[in-house]
């Protein structure tokens, strides 16, 4: 009986069935036909054509960390690629060598084995078990990036099974393929186009030239208490605006000192008890990341505190304000990752500094009961953004938000089913008042620029809506490329979710 249960395809009565039908966030689980482990590239082909036979819907899963229910699949079958996980010194379909990154693999299989067998790494996200799979698709961003760029600015080449004609094949599009080919528009809708779209990505290629990691690296963690910020509530305005000021002189493409210094500033709820400055600096004087805070907390009256908790996922358990660490050793600290909870988030881009009107909803919105929801896992994280991401025009890739300074993301999490209501209200009310000037989104090319594919936020509109606004927000000007490479790949929408691409109509 020890073997009954063995094997790729998990259905209903397998004790793996519950567990693998659902992801990290407890919000969202589904009833598969079965679900699919898939093991190797045949194994994916074949289980495409086996699922396209049977008239069933494929979704796929890397790490299970989409934020909305786009893996669920009532009925249909999930393609679980988390036993496909290989990092390996490989070559492109071209015989250039490059290190090859497969689509079930997590950031944590990326970054030790790139660091431990090559001595390089990729600008990728700081949280450990977010599969690579839906992150280098969404374009890619960590705490290395102000300095190397985004993930996808690193891109050679996705081996993905499409399909065309009703038939599963593999597809190895590479960034060098023939100018405005199909292939050229696959590679490029996978620097930026987000997960779910065009097939099962297999294989990522990145070129040889990736980046080293710094040998060590300064991490600082200060908080200011919320009980003395609400004797003075000109300090958080004050606070708000030093950061926003700092990052708009300090992150243009060509910015000369600071592109090594990441920055999370972490407006919690005032029932968290701090607003916490994380920070990063990749040089070994500590010099800049010094005058960085300084910078952050000029004119406050409220001093900084050292903090010594976990905030929201990030966290720097040390009685010092800043610490030196090898930069292997930092990037295990910073493993975000948390417990898995019910959570609901939402994106922005911002160009530039806060407005007042913006600042003071912060501090409402924050400082305000919940009404029936515990709020203290409820924040507002702003991380720095711009340099090296800047330096690449629009169009280049999929991302075409490139002249931004901060990257917003809202965040709240619980774990009773019953405060579902109270949570996805606060957010969606805290998010719309600050946008408000913008109808309720930030919108592009004002002083915001939309929303982050890889935080997908339902809310943003859905495909079966009309005029829906996540096009716009997620792709600005790249959107109607998307659409041409859906239409050629996938016009028959295989791969369909919530907030997929369309294809062009005929």
């Amino acid at each position: 009986m020890r073997h009954e249960f063995s094997g790729r395809s998990i259905l209903p009565g397998d004790p793996r069935y519950q567990t693998l039908s659902q992801g990290f966030n407890q919000r969202w689980h589904s009833r598969p036909a079965y679900i699919r482990l898939v093991g190797d590239e045949a194994d994916a082909v074949a289980e495409l054509n086996r699922v396209l036979d049977r008239g069933l819907r494929p979704t796929v899963r890397g790490g299970g960390h989409c934020y909305e229910g786009f893996v669920d699949n009532d009925g249909g079958v999930i393609l679980d690629l988390s036993t496909m996980r290989g990092v390996a010194a490989s070559t492109d379909k071209y015989g250039r060598p490059t290190y090859c990154v497969e689509g079930g693999a997590t950031n944590w299989d990326v970054y030790t084995t790139l660091f431990r067998e090559h001595a390089v790494t990729l600008p990728a996200g700081s949280c450990y078990s977010v599969g690579a799979g839906g992150h280098i698709c969404g374009g890619g961003f960590g705490v290395l990036s102000r300095r190397h760029g985004l993930t996808v600015d690193h891109l050679v080449q996705v081996d993905v099974v499409t399909v065309r004609g009703g038939s599963a094949v593999v597809t190895k599009a590479h960034r060098e393929d023939a100018r405005d080919s199909p292939e050229q528009d696959l590679f490029w809708s996978h620097t930026g186009g987000g997960g779910g779209n065009f097939g099962v990505v297999l294989r990522y290629h990145f070129a040889a030239d990736v980046p080293q990691p710094p040998p060590r690296v300064w991490l600082s963690s200060i908080a200011w208490p919320w009980d003395q910020l609400v004797k003075r509530p000109g300090d958080f305005e004050t606070l708000l605006n030093n950061f926003g000021a700092f990052l708009a002189d300090h992150s243009g493409p060509r910015e000369p000192v600071y592109d090594g210094l990441f920055a999370i500033l972490k407006l919690t709820h005032r029932s968290n008890g701090n607003v916490v400055l994380f920070s990063q600096w990749d040089g070994e004087d500590p010099a800049p990341l010094e005058e960085f805070a300084a910078a952050v907390e000029q004119g406050m009256v409220t001093r900084s505190v050292t903090q010594t908790h976990s905030v929201g996922g990030l966290f720097l358990p040390y009685p010092e304000k800043r610490r030196q660490l090898p930069w292997f050793q930092a990037t295990m600290t910073l493993n975000p990752s948390g417990d898995n909870q019910r959570g609901k988030y939402k994106s922005a881009y911002h160009r530039e500094p806060f407005s007042l009107a913006q600042i003071a909803t912060f501090w409402d919105w924050l400082t305000r009961d919940g009404e029936g929801a515990d709020l203290t896992k409820t924040l507002v994280q702003i991380d720095s953004y711009g340099c090296r991401i800047n330096a690449r025009r629009p169009e280049e890739t999929a991302v075409a938000q490139r002249d931004s300074i901060m990257k917003l993301q809202y965040q709240t999490y619980w774990t009773d089913p019953a405060e579902d209501a109270d949570h996805l209200a606060y957010l969606a009310g805290l998010y719309q008042e600050v946008y408000r000037e913008t109808g309720g989104v930030p919108e592009i090319d004002t002083a915001t620029d939309g929303a982050y594919v890889n935080y997908p936020d339902i809310d943003l509109g859905t495909v079966d809506q009309r005029d829906p606004a996540y096009p716009r927000l997620y792709y600005k000007g790249n959107y109607p490329r998307l659409q041409r490479t859906k239409t050629y790949w996938d016009g028959e929408e295989v791969f369909h979710h919530a907030q997929s691409i369309r294809p062009l109509q005929a």
